[in-house]
């Protein structure tokens, strides 16, 4: 059974008043409320959000657009479209510190990239700027989740998906972004939003 990272959700409430896409450099994750569970039950307990790395990949100032499709494990997405690559942080994705403490923000590097390496070819990134979160409470996937969203930079704009359960749409312009969003999960919609701000 898979294992993934949460945090309580009085924690994340606490820290972010409001909804949406929260644009802060801040770290709002208190180690003493973070948990390890089984998936399918904090699929289903709002007292914790799984974080979630949401990597933006961009080139040039466009963004990378994918379309999730009905082979992917969430069906609650299926065929809608997401700027953001990520996904659960398992427990072997923990990294820690010099003194056995758990390195968050490495651990949700590692967890990025490594879904990132399942999910695409790509040539590289230059680099990760850290954007802020998502915190989206109007539906049952998001209020069992939050979004840690990082900006990485695409060395190329060569950009291939590597599984099925993805297909990249190519790369858009903010502007061309904005007449998507219909299509767009509730996160992606939030942070183009944000971004046009």
């Amino acid at each position: 059974m898979q294992h993934i990272i949460c945090i309580s959700n009085q924690t994340v409430a606490d820290a972010l008043p409001g909804e949406g896409f929260i644009q802060t450099e801040d770290n709002i994750f208190d180690l003493a409320q973070l948990w390890i569970g089984p998936r399918p039950h904090l699929e289903e307990d709002e007292n914790f959000k799984q974080i979630i790395p949401y990597v933006i990949l961009s080139y040039q100032g466009k963004i990378a657009v994918y379309q999730r499709t009905k082979q992917g494990g969430e069906s609650r997405l299926h065929h809608l479209n997401s700027i953001g690559f990520g996904g659960h942080i398992d427990a072997f994705d923990l990294a820690y510190d010099e003194t056995g403490v758990i390195d968050l923000d490495r651990t949700i590097e590692t967890s990025g990239q490594r879904e990132i390496d399942e999910e695409l070819n790509i040539a590289g990134i230059t680099s990760k700027t850290p954007l802020g979160y998502i915190v989206d409470n109007s539906n049952p996937v998001g209020r069992v989740h939050i979004g840690v969203v990082e900006r990485w930079e695409l060395a190329t704009p060569e950009i291939q998906s590597n599984e099925a359960e993805i297909e990249v749409l190519g790369l858009f312009a903010l502007d061309e972004l904005q007449a998507m969003t219909t299509d767009m999960e509730n996160w992606s919609q939030h942070v183009v939003n944000g971004l046009t701000e």
